[in-house]
């Protein structure tokens, strides 16, 4: 799938064009962008990155005085599970974590997206959770929609982190909506069959853009 506005999105960006994925929790965004890097591309993960922001002292420090210690694991690191938990019950406690967080994680994903398209790849791929919320679809040239029916979703969340719908829904009702998402796409990828489907459509859409 194709939206006009693939052809003016940053049409002045030098390659390699950097790609930013949107989706639902579940929807496999991260084995979208796997496979953009068995095809060469260079992904940039806000994930990890996010893991290792949460592990530098001072941040560790700040997160500690405002959520309590029961966010520690038994290293004495953060337990994201645990604060995810806490965060996602009230908008307050969303925004006091993402003010801890968001400068230095922001920071560090710009610097790595700045750094990959110095590298010789076909594309840099950016997988993170809040591209539009974050306004990092400013750094993007195009953007693809991960499409995947809610049951299957549901299914993914449940086997990888143990979230149950509810959990999904609440963690989803915190970002922009997926019709919207839908809306701001480029081009889409079906991720609810096989994996050389969704890889056969992937290299599709990395020839498209490599074309522009």
């Amino acid at each position: 799938m194709a939206h006009p506005q693939s052809a003016i999105r940053n049409a002045k960006s030098p390659p390699p064009p950097v790609i930013g994925l949107l989706g639902g929790v579940g929807a496999g965004k991260s084995a979208v962008a796997g496979h953009f890097a068995r095809l060469g591309c260079a992904v940039v993960d806000a994930d990890r990155l996010g893991h290792a922001v949460l592990r530098q002292p001072a941040v560790r420090e700040a997160v500690v005085r405002r959520f309590g210690a029961a966010v520690l694991d038994a290293e004495g690191e953060v337990d994201r599970g645990r604060l995810g938990r806490l965060v996602f019950e009230n908008r307050e406690s969303l925004e006091a974590l993402e003010a801890i967080v968001d400068p230095e994680l922001w920071r560090r994903v710009a610097e790595a997206v700045e750094a990959a398209r110095g590298t010789d790849v076909p594309a840099v791929v950016l997988d993170a959770a809040l591209i539009l919320e974050k306004g990092l679809d400013s750094r993007c040239d195009f953007l693809v929609y991960v499409e995947c029916p809610p049951e299957v979703r549901h299914r993914r969340a449940a086997q990888a982190r143990g979230w149950e719908p509810a959990e999904v829904a609440r963690r989803e009702a915190a970002q922009v909506s997926l019709k919207a998402k839908q809306g701001r796409a480029d081009y889409m990828v079906e991720n609810r069959t096989s994996p050389e489907h969704t890889l056969e459509q992937v290299r599709q859409v990395l020839a498209r853009v490599r074309r522009r």
